[in-house]
């Protein structure tokens, strides 16, 4: 299985969606959906320890990478040491950025604690050596940068030996810039570009969010975002259900 940092330099863009619900079969239709990633979204939903360990088991096991979108910088050593791929840390800072990579990364980038009986360990088939010189490698950071202070720290945060990518949140971005709930003011749209832009010319790569099947387009068309996540599993459990609905009764 590619790792979430091998697939966000394949061509074109890889795509994925979010888990929201407990099931862990979803990770399941995920994969079978055609999806290269799945965001375990733990930064809205009341997902526990138990239930995040089961829906990351289940996607080790069916082999579809999985990052998990924190609540709380304390559950970062549990989740990569449990089996996830990445991490992605929200409403970043320069100092948030840099704790991160202190509890992902091993030294010399951070300080990861160590210990030789991970299942992280066991499900890369590793010994404990082997993974330690790959873990770094193998598991993702992924900031996001959502408001002013953000973007004030970004240059800094591209700098920061430890970041793998770099991804966006529209809405908080609006609400930091004084136009909350307009995901897409002239505002928003500029401030998005220039986060973009200054990835790019650092050679970081892009996780992107899309909601809906357009959005994800014009973000394909452009051809340099790396990773791209498209709306999420209530939403097209909700959209397909309403698209049956709607067909059934037009036709009475």
């Amino acid at each position: 299985m590619k790792t979430l940092k091998e697939l966000s330099k394949q061509k074109p863009a890889v795509l994925g969606t979010w888990i929201s619900l407990t099931d862990p079969s979803l990770a399941e239709f995920v994969k079978w959906a055609g999806f290269d990633f799945v965001g375990l979204d733990n930064e809205y939903f009341p997902f526990d320890h138990d239930m995040m360990a089961q829906i990351i088991r289940t996607a080790n096991n069916i082999e579809i990478p999985i990052f998990v979108r924190i609540s709380r910088m304390d559950d970062i050593s549990t989740l990569i040491s449990t089996g996830a791929d990445g991490i992605m840390l929200p409403c970043a800072t320069f100092e948030l950025a840099q704790e991160a990579v202190e509890r992902i990364k091993y030294a010399p980038i951070g300080k990861r604690s160590m210990f030789g009986a991970t299942r992280a360990m066991r499900v890369a088939g590793l010994d404990f050596k082997n993974y330690h010189k790959q873990a770094n490698d193998r598991t993702a950071l992924i900031v996001q940068i959502e408001d002013k202070k953000g973007m004030e720290d970004l240059d800094k945060i591209l700098a920061l030996e430890g970041v793998d990518l770099i991804s966006t949140g529209r809405f908080d971005i609006s609400q930091s810039l004084g136009v909350p709930c307009e995901g897409n003011h002239p505002k928003v749209v500029e401030f998005e570009n220039e986060i973009i832009s200054k990835t790019l010319q650092t050679g970081k790569k892009l996780l992107l969010g899309a909601s809906t099947e357009v959005d994800a387009v014009e973000l394909l068309d452009r051809g340099d975002i790396s990773m791209i996540i498209v709306s999420r599993d209530i939403a097209l459990l909700t959209n397909g259900m309403q698209t049956l609905v709607k067909n059934l009764r037009s036709r009475s």
